[in-house]
Parts: structure tokens; sequence; C-alpha cells
């Protein structure tokens, strides 16, 4: 599963190991440098070049020769993807909590908007697990 962890790893190493901004490996080594599969590490690069983070070139051969850019430095400083969506899971917190504050003044769309805030609050709580199940 590709998820912020994993997402933070390669990004993490990447620019650490880019001193003049360009990172070069070969796509069959993906495993061994960034504990993925070359298809995980293929979307994740692709990824980061639709969202800014890295130019690439891919060659025959299969090496990848990345210009690191600067937002990329600027990503992993500021605690990378798991960072990032922590903050956007407190800013939803303390947006419902505003919007529950505000519900005696517009109770009909207050109700509406605590009812999707709450929605989208609950996508960035941990699951519970169910500990009532033997295995």
């Amino acid at each position: 599963m590709i998820d912020c962890k994993l997402k933070d790893k390669i990004l993490n190493k990447i620019v650490r190991e880019s001193p003049e901004m360009t990172f070069a490996f070969d796509a069959e080594d993906s495993a061994q440098i960034f504990g993925a599969n070359r298809e995980v590490v293929g979307s994740i690069l692709d990824y980061f070049e639709e969202i800014g983070l890295i130019d690439q070139d891919k060659f025959l051969g299969g090496e990848i020769m990345l210009e690191v850019l600067i937002p990329a430095h600027d990503l992993a400083a500021r605690g990378g993807f798991t960072a990032k969506e922590a903050l956007l899971g407190a800013n939803v917190t303390k947006l419902l909590a505003e919007m529950e504050s505000l519900q005696p003044l517009f109770p009909e769309k207050a109700e509406a908007i605590t009812s999707a805030l709450s929605s989208i609050s609950d996508a960035f709580s941990p699951m519970k697990k169910n500990n009532s199940r033997k295995i």
C-alpha cells in the first residue's frame, strides 16, 4: 500500500542523497534502494513529478535520473507527507469545533456542514481495532 510513510521514505532518500540536486538509480534496484517494488516506486515518482517535487528522465535500460526541486526539500524539511496529513486532520478537527460553536446561530446550515466535517474528520482518525474477536 502506498501511504505517507512510504512517500516520506522515498522523499527523504532522494532529498538527503542529492547534494547537487540530482539523484540517479536503476529501476531494477528500487526494492533495495527504497524498500518498495519498481512499479510502486515508479508510481510515487510520477506523483512527485505531477505535484512539482521532481523532474525525471527515464532511459532505456531502466536508469532513472531525477532532478530534485526546491519544493521537495521544503516538504522534507517540514515533516513530509505525514506532517501534511496530520496538519490537515488537525485543521478539519478545529473547523468542526468552530462549526459546532456556531450551530445555535445557524442550526440548519451548521448541522449539514458539521455532518460533512465529521465525515472528513473520521477519515483522519485511526481505525479502531475490534479486540473482541479471537483468532
